[in-house]
């Protein structure tokens, strides 16, 4: 069987144009050069986020529910959050956890990093791994509406096959920790 050797990104940039300008996105046009095509498409820039898998000592996972707006339901959910103008990945990942839930993690392990929807959005999603928590303090910002719940993790897994859970990133942040990092 042959190696996979991804294709390179060929496409040259030929015009953008910034049309949408918000608080946490924007939204541009481009149009890119592939050899005699030309190729139009519209982007939305948010910036990157990380998502955070909380365990705590006694094995359950620190979820919260949320209002989402967009769709209109209050989804299940791991914590997390844009990161901030120069922030670290893991650094935004420890404020994020503390801040939705009121928990420090001693320990935060990067196990994956995704994109959210790479056909339109930019997005880069780091999903880290949090241990030895320490209960402490929530600072939710003043437009979040967020409920904490720790349920065992089996519960988490009929949730997660009952679809009670459906959100991109938690989802593969939880199927990736129930297949390769559970049992190590």
């Amino acid at each position: 069987m042959k190696e996979f050797k991804p294709r390179e990104f060929d496409y040259q940039l030929i015009n953008r144009k910034t049309v949408y300008q918000g608080k946490r996105l924007k939204v541009e046009e481009l149009e890119y050069q592939n050899g005699e095509k030309k190729i139009y498409r519209e982007h939305v820039i948010p910036g990157d986020a990380a998502v955070i898998l909380p365990i705590t000592k006694e094995g359950s996972i620190i979820m919260i529910q949320e209002p989402r707006t967009a769709i209109g339901k209050v989804v299940l959910g791991l914590p997390a959050g844009q990161l901030e103008q120069g922030e670290k990945e893991e650094q935004g990942a420890v404020r994020e956890l503390e801040e939705e839930t009121g928990y420090y993690a001693h320990q935060m392990k990067k196990i994956r990093e995704i994109y959210s929807s790479a056909g339109y959005c930019s997005e880069k999603i780091s999903i880290f791994l949090a241990t030895d928590l320490e209960k402490t303090q929530r600072h939710l910002d003043e437009t979040e509406d967020i409920q904490v719940v720790e349920l065992p993790i089996q519960e988490v897994k009929e949730l997660l096959e009952k679809n009670e859970i459906s959100t991109a990133s938690t989802t593969i942040a939880l199927l990736y920790y129930f297949l390769y990092e559970q049992n190590n």
